[in-house]
């Protein structure tokens, strides 16, 4: 399925800040834009984008305070995801991308469903890789799975961080964890700053007032696995889909394939 199509990069003025994303493919084919999770970047869809590069015009951006992107302003503590859903929906709406479709994995889940339910109308379709509906406990405990780890002189920080990156999935292959541990590294405080803002969104009530088709799936050894189906009840156009066995948190990279799949035969069908 890989189309040869080269992944670009570039920034956009968003207000004070700069944005940095991803783009491939053409841009008169449908735009399919591209959120990642926590503390990933949109190097995460890298794969993912040269195998849908011939179908849609994609774009994946750094969240502010992740990769290449600046971070917000003000308290990184008091920042929600309304917070995160404005700077991108300022980038697409400069960049003349509005509607377009929308893919979310993990923290990207939880942007995609606050753009829509902020800004009516920014979703043609949206598509939904471990949705963000917690339940209370989860709530209070995730922000302590991302508190940040003091420097330390010997470099010992660094261990712990790559074992909590690893945690994620231990088979995950060592270039990706390095990947991620660059990243979690780089985000500094926004990384706990964007788990707190998942914690408190209300992401159940705003599914229930999405009016565009909505397609949820995990990987069936995601953590957040548990959630695809309350997310489906909530949805007024809800489908839920299956990948295959044993995926965890980095599915957008090892099942690449079959994700791309997923989505091109989704937004190409949705009937929007």
């Amino acid at each position: 399925m890989t189309s040869g199509i080269g992944v670009r990069r570039a920034y956009a003025d968003v207000g004070r800040l700069q944005l940095h994303y991803r783009q491939a493919g053409a841009a008169g084919l449908p735009t399919l834009v591209l959120l990642h999770q926590s503390p990933s970047s949109s190097a995460m869809y890298i794969e993912l984008m040269q195998r849908l590069a011939d179908r849609f015009y994609l774009l994946a951006p750094d969240t502010p305070g992740f990769g290449n992107s600046d971070a917000l302003p003000g308290d990184p503590a008091a920042t929600g995801i309304a917070d995160y859903a404005a700077a991108i929906h300022q980038l697409l709406d400069g960049l003349g991308l509005l509607p377009c479709y929308l893919f979310g994995h993990h923290t990207g889940a939880a942007i995609a469903v606050q753009l829509e339910h902020d800004y009516p109308g920014t979703a043609r379709a949206m598509a939904l890789s471990g949705p963000t509906l917690l339940g209370e406990e989860l709530k209070r405990n995730l922000p302590g799975r991302a508190s940040p780890i003091p420097l330390q002189a010997d470099g010992s920080h660094l261990q712990a961080m790559w074992q909590r990156v690893r945690e994620k999935d231990p088979d995950a292959p060592p270039a990706l964890l390095q990947r991620e541990l660059q990243s979690a590294c780089s985000s500094g405080s926004a990384y706990q700053a964007s788990y707190q803002a998942v914690a408190r969104q209300d992401f159940a009530g705003q599914l229930r007032g999405l009016a565009c088709p909505v397609l949820v799936y995990a990987g069936d050894a995601d953590p957040l696995y548990g959630a695809v189906a309350p997310t489906l009840e909530l949805l007024a156009r809800g489908v839920k889909a299956t990948l295959p066995g044993g995926e965890r948190t980095y599915v957008c990279e090892r099942q690449a394939d079959a994700v791309a799949a997923l989505l091109a035969d989704f937004f190409t069908h949705c009937g929007t």
